[in-house]
């Protein structure tokens, strides 16, 4: 078993290597937004007749891979899937269920309106806690969100949020709210800033995981030919899982490209 998993783990990182090595050899050029702040949507959407893969992990030896397909240029859907310890020498734990993602732009930005999405997300991070019937940090659910650009820098990017999570609703089932940014320092290297204010998860109680203080999230981005995007993340600034050590660390590598 023990010689499976190092097997396993080898293929892991040569999955990842090979996956960054096609990226840079293929990559088109073309300009595309990321999706995401980190933990939370944006309101960009890839073209249509697109796609982008993604690899991220969290706590424990957690990974999580996804792929989003461009149905038109407004429109796309996605899927994930993952687990703890999928990277270490314990079993894996794998999520019990594919995490689904949509989401329209309702509105594209112009000058002086920004732009505005609407979706759908199932994908928590961290362990799955059964009892519960929840991610240790709640899926987005159901969302809408505002996004505006501005020329500050290479650019200046602000997002507002709003969001219903689906999990643990009998217990802490309130509307909550998200706020992030990035700055492009360059057309290559942004930082990342986000804030949850987690009032879904603020009720107290064995099943509410949160402590009350909302989760700060901070990263870089940095885009390789506007088709890889390597993002490293320092997550939970405020140590708002109560039995946590600390903050923690995570990386995410996404791949985009025309079919």
């Amino acid at each position: 078993m023990t010689t499976i998993l190092r097997r396993f783990q080898a293929g892991s990182v040569a999955a990842v290597l090979f996956f960054a090595l096609s990226a840079s050899l293929h990559a088109q050029g073309v300009n595309v937004p990321p999706r995401f702040v980190i933990d939370y949507p944006n309101a960009s959407t890839i073209p249509r007749a697109s796609f982008d893969l993604n690899l991220r992990n969290f706590a424990n030896g957690g990974m999580v891979a996804g792929a989003t397909i461009g149905m038109t240029d407004r429109f796309m859907l996605g899927v994930t899937f993952g687990g703890e310890n999928v990277l270490g020498e314990a079993g894996i734990n794998w999520h019990p269920f594919a995490g689904a993602s949509a989401r329209f732009r309702l509105v594209s930005e112009t000058y002086t309106m920004p732009a505005v999405a609407i979706g759908f997300n199932s994908q928590g991070f961290g362990p799955y806690i059964e009892r519960d019937k929840r991610f240790q940090k709640k899926s987005n659910g159901f969302y809408a969100v505002v996004s505006k650009n501005y020329e500050f820098f290479d650019h200046l990017s602000v997002h507002i949020g709003v969001n219903y999570s689906l999990e643990a609703r009998e217990v802490d089932d309130d509307l909550n709210l998200f706020t992030g940014l990035d700055i492009g320092l360059s057309h290559e290297l942004s930082i990342l800033g986000e804030y949850d204010f987690a009032l879904n998860d603020n009720a107290g109680g064995v099943e509410s995981v949160g402590d009350g203080k909302g989760y700060l999230n901070a990263g870089i981005r940095y885009n390789i030919k506007d088709a890889v995007y390597f993002e490293f993340y320092f997550l939970d600034l405020l140590v708002n899982f109560p039995n946590a050590a600390g903050s923690q660390r995570a990386m995410k590598l996404t791949y985009f490209e025309f079919f």
